[in-house]
């Protein structure tokens, strides 16, 4: 293994030595057209402010029917006759340029491209090659700027950027105080959320009302649910890659944005003009009033506050080198009803290196640290104590791209990342005789080396393959328990226990992960496409609640907790119609899930030092089939998406007492059947523009207790089969209108958003809890977080 990794990145470096060293071939124009066999065109397209380069712009030749997609440095490269063109470039929310050319001979260019102001009338702009999802071979790849989150209904007051991507075909949240995801039957845990390339661990606010990530800040995110590439490992449902944005490296500016509910600022210009930037933003909440304002005595007690803050420092040095620092951490701390807080914190560093040593060779190289840590504080006089747990992320990865031509590229990489966890610590802070506990840190090493090829054969025919290789090392020091063979793994099976040193190889876990997909194209406005991934995950969420809470405890695979591992198979038809104005596709999918983490059925889970007494490995499936129709022109655009998907566990052991349902077949705790969304965006005006959303989906499974019984003086309930039942069936509809009053002055010339969530108010239960009556049985009783309309103003202003 450790020459396997050495190998690779001895590659990448003498790669990168070579490219440097090596002759680059001069620019020759105006040579004798009589010696080319074809002319090279070739170039880079920034952003005229910041200079940061616009990844996927679109270059066209309309004479040739040719369209490239730049590439991640911003570059593209044509070929063409000698002949007078025309040339477009595209890009969304920026200015569309067209230029006339007559090729006589090899050229570079240099393009720069401005956003479109938002009172231009009637720009048709499309942000990527319109064909993308006919040629590509991606799959389940769905990238969404800022420019395209903005027309949806902001959710209190601003774009929510994990709810965004909630409204595309096999994405669902449980609830609405939800900021995780669930992708194709995949738990939040078995996502991989990272910001500049650096993993964040908790993306909620409040629990989830709120995503942690300022819109502000960020240039676009990026879901891959379906073929993943071969980069991105160590989850085995799906990745949401996140990238920042760049300040100005011309002249200072901001945003300012209040509403009723929360207020941000940031502030861009150039550090060195015209050589680096810098860009900081700082999101803070005021929903104190709406809680205090609560009829509920318990709820107008408690106090909710959070921020979240950015910094990223930009040097597009050359066109060839480039480097970014990104820093990120986001706060939260609730105290309910005045005795119990619960706060967490994220923070996330990341640096990053792009270097184009050739036109066809690249390197990018990325390292970053992240810490997350929760505590609860009570403070109710009796028993007071603190509880506190962390997880630090540590490494770095790099990948080196060779294109063979603009349809033929091969990437290698390898990645190093170190873990280590606080699963808790018990503090008293009183004078009670309450004993400090502290549960074992935890350590880990992942490694991985990969590669990815992608190619095109003719008009008809891509495609896309790769291998990763992952190796996983669980490390000491800790204590390890022996337990009793044919016996289930408890206390009282327990009968010794080993030492092992630090840094000492307790467990170690390997294995290939392959990924294709393949692409074929009737014509140029429907294709088919067949995928295959395979994805290990070694680190896993212990939880028994259907969304990520603060004290959700992270648990690394050990020699008892296997990684999980899934297969997932794809198949799609995509079809464009009416010139590309209307999208539309429909895929099928299958995803087999190893090693899944269930709990026993009264598992203990929090401060739990052995914590594989309490769990249980189960099996997965999930499959479903999602329809996706969007309209991308004209005065009403939006999309509408469906899915009918289940997502079901089964946990069969050689103890019959630990098997679940009798070992059959159970809906997990996101199996959600139905999920539609309808999404509208209608422009009345240059300066005025209706959007709504409408969602329905089956209400998520839930056990409800089948009797209780009492036990020394307690009433205790008793459960039977695990999630038999369901919540009601969740809809709700979200209206905003978004306007500028202009020539009304500076300061009201701003964006004005007002928007109605839960038009309805609809009483859509987050949970059902029982309330229990002498001699009655238990009364189920509804939790609904958003039981009324919700309004929200706000007022954004560039500066």
């Amino acid at each position: 293994m450790k020459k396997l990794l050495l190998l690779t990145f001895l590659f990448v470096g003498l790669s990168s030595a070579w490219a440097q060293n090596s002759p680059v071939k001069r620019e020759v124009v105006g040579r004798d057209i009589g010696q080319l066999k074809g002319i090279k065109l070739s170039g880079r397209i920034i952003d005229e402010i910041t200079g940061q380069a616009l990844v996927g712009a679109t270059v066209s030749i309309p004479e040739l029917n040719l369209t490239r997609v730049t590439d991640n440095n911003g570059s593209f490269e044509l070929v063409v006759d000698r002949a007078e063109y025309t040339l477009e470039f595209r890009y969304v929310g920026y200015e569309t340029k067209i230029y006339p050319i007559t090729a006589v001979g090899d050229g570079r260019l240099s393009i720069r491209m401005l956003q479109e102001d938002f009172t231009l009338d009637d720009v048709v702009i499309f942000g990527r090659d319109p064909e993308k999802n006919i040629r590509s071979t991606d799959m389940g790849a769905v990238t969404l700027n800022m420019n395209t989150m903005r027309e949806l209904p902001p959710f209190l007051g601003e774009v929510d950027i994990v709810r965004s991507l909630a409204t595309l075909p096999g994405v669902s949240q449980v609830g609405e105080a939800s900021s995780g995801l669930n992708v194709r039957g995949g738990g939040v845990d078995q996502n991989l959320i990272q910001f500049a390339g650096a993993p964040i661990y908790n993306p909620s606010h409040m629990f989830g009302l709120f995503t942690a990530f300022n819109p502000d800040m960020v240039n676009d995110v990026t879901l891959y649910k379906a073929v993943v590439p071969a980069r991105f490992g160590g989850r085995s449902s799906a990745i949401l890659d996140i990238l920042p944005k760049a300040g100005s490296i011309d002249k200072w500016g901001g945003d300012l944005m209040v509403s009723n509910y929360s207020g941000k600022v940031s502030l861009n210009g150039p550090l060195v003009k015209n050589k680096v930037s810098v860009l900081g933003g700082f999101r803070i909440s005021y929903i104190n009033w709406l809680l205090q304002s609560l009829s509920n005595p318990t709820l107008n007690s408690s106090n909710a506050n959070f921020y979240d803050g950015n910094i990223v420092v930009n040097a597009p040095l050359s066109e060839k080198n480039e480097f970014t620092y990104s820093y990120y951490t986001s706060y939260d701390d609730f105290a309910f009803a005045s005795d119990t807080t619960i706060s967490w914190k994220n923070t996330a560093h990341s640096l990053q290196w792009k270097s184009k040593f050739s036109e066809k060779l690249s390197l990018e190289a990325i390292g970053f640290y992240t810490v997350y840590n929760y505590s609860i504080f009570n403070q109710s006089g009796l028993n007071d104590f603190k509880i506190n747990s962390d997880i630090r992320d540590i490494g770095g990865k790099t990948f080196l791209t060779y294109a063979f031509s603009p349809t033929n590229k091969i990437t290698l990489g390898g990645e190093y990342k170190q873990l280590e966890i606080q699963p808790g610590e018990l503090i008293p802070t009183g004078n009670e005789e309450i004993l400090p506990k502290k549960v074992q840190d935890e350590f880990g090493r992942e490694m991985a080396a990969h590669f990815q090829h992608e190619f095109e054969l003719g008009e008809k025919i891509g495609l896309s393959y790769g291998l990763r290789y992952d190796f996983y090392q669980y490390l000491g020091p800790r204590t390890v328990r022996t337990y009793e063979e044919g016996k289930p793994i408890s206390d009282g099976s327990a009968i010794g226990e080993t030492s092992f040193s630090n840094g000492e190889v307790i467990q170690s876990y390997d294995g290939f992960a392959p990924r294709a997909s393949l692409r074929y194209s009737f014509n140029k406005s429907s294709s088919i496409k067949l995928g295959y991934n395979k994805m290990y995950q070694f680190i896993h969420l212990i939880s028994n609640t259907a969304t990520i809470a603060p004290s959700d405890v992270w648990k690394l695979s050990d020699n008892f907790i296997e990684p999980q591992i899934a297969d997932q198979l794809s198949l799609g038809f995509y079809k464009n119609l009416k010139g590309n104005i209307f999208e539309t596709s429909i895929e099928v999918y299958y995803k087999d899930l190893q090693n899944v983490v269930e709990y026993k059925d009264g598992a203990n889970l929090i401060l739990q030092n052995h914590i594989e007494t309490e769990l249980i490995p189960a099996e997965g499936q999930s499959y479903g089939v999602e329809l996706y129709v969007k309209k991308n022109l004209g005065r009403l655009t939006g999309w509408i998406s469906y899915t009918y998907s289940r997502a079901l566990r089964r946990v069969i052991t050689p103890f019959e007492e630990e098997n679940i349902n009798n070992g059959e077949w159970y809906a997990s705790n996101f199996d959600k059947p139905h999920d539609l969304t309808l999404i509208g965006n209608y422009k009345v005006s240059t300066n005025t523009s209706l959007s709504s959303t409408f969602s329905y989906s089956t209400g998520r499974p839930i056990t409800f207790p089948d009797a209780k019984f009492d036990y020394s003086g307690n009433n205790l309930a008793y459960f039977n089969d695990r999630n038999q039942q369901r919540l009601p069936d969740f809809y709700r509809l979200d209206f905003a209108v978004n306007f500028k009053l202009k020539g009304q002055g500076k300061f009201f010339d701003g964006n004005w958003t007002f928007s109605v969530l839960n038009v309805f108010g609809r009483k859509n239960p987050f949970s059902i809890y029982f309330d229990d009556a002498p001699g009655e049985p238990p009364q189920a009783l509804r939790l609904a977080l958003l039981g009324v309309p919700l309004p929200s103003l706000s007022y954004a202003i560039k500066f």
